[in-house]
């Protein structure tokens, strides 16, 4: 007979941080429209030119960024915009940079990630917060709403419309001569 045992964990609770006795950190966010800014533009000391700089604590979360990022972005502030947060950590003995997604929120509406805390994210004093700012007419949608939906390949006229032959050439359509009554 074989035993079987199970190990039952519990997450780990953190800890609130107390604001008033703990010392803010210094976060340095680069927010882009529609996409991330590309890892090449962190080498060498250089950071991206469209920088905000807000000091805060470990245990913000993605709303309290999202919030903040809307007051000095005005074109942020409507319904439906989406942010997507990752962060930009050097690589340990080597000079070049790598990019971690931790999540994303929209404006005006409540998610998963919205309650993601800084710490909880791993994030590490000196690393950078890069958002990725999708505006509602930005985004990409089929006629039934559905975001990033994949239609297949492009139809052909020659071929891919309907059964009945119209647009399709006439390999489908029944022609009226084979149907009729034999005598």
């Amino acid at each position: 007979m074989t035993s079987v045992i199970s190990q039952v964990t519990t997450p780990a609770v953190e800890k609130a941080v107390d604001r008033e006795k703990i010392c803010p950190l210094l976060l340095r966010i680069f927010p882009a429209n529609g996409r991330h800014n590309p890892i090449s533009d962190y080498a060498r000391g250089a950071t991206p030119t469209n920088e905000l700089q807000i000091y805060t604590w470990m245990d913000c979360t993605l709303r309290e960024l999202t919030s903040l990022i809307k007051d000095v972005n005005p074109e942020a502030r409507r319904r439906g915009t989406q942010f997507e947060f990752a962060i930009i950590s050097p690589e340990p003995n080597s000079p070049r940079f790598s990019s971690r997604e931790i999540g994303n929120t929209t404006a005006g509406l409540r998610g998963v990630d919205d309650g993601k805390t800084l710490s909880g994210c791993k994030f590490v004093v000196g690393d950078y917060m890069d958002v990725a700012i999708t505006l509602p007419h930005m985004q990409r949608t089929d006629r039934r709403g559905d975001r990033d939906f994949y239609r297949g390949p492009p139809r052909r006229a020659d071929r891919d419309r309907d059964f009945n032959g119209t647009a399709g050439g006439r390999r489908y359509q029944r022609s009226p001569e084979r149907f009729r009554d034999r005598d």
